[in-house]
């Protein structure tokens, strides 16, 4: 077998270095999307059960609405999250 020449040898190196780019960004996104997605779920979650207790979130401030959220994220809540997000994705 014969040894590849330095144009074929850049260019397989390229093409490595590009996959690898492209892997590492659709891993940030899936995981951004992760995240993005378990802050929505929580937040829909606050508002529900303020809905529910017959209150108006209205009443309620941003910051007030998203540190109820925040205490709510569990494990259970990424999971969900994760489950969703991994099906959104595998669907397209």
């Amino acid at each position: 077998m014969a040894t590849s020449s330095y144009k074929e040898r850049m260019k397989a190196a390229r093409a490595e270095a590009r996959a690898k780019r492209e892997a590492e960004k659709a891993e940030w996104l899936r995981r951004a999307m992760i995240v993005a997605e378990v802050r929505r779920r929580s937040l829909e979650a606050v508002k529900a059960s303020i809905r529910d207790r017959g209150d108006k979130v209205s009443h309620y401030s941003m910051a007030q609405l998203r540190a109820q959220a925040d205490a709510l994220i569990g494990p259970w809540l990424v999971a969900q999250a994760r489950a969703r997000v991994e099906a959104r994705l595998n669907k397209t």
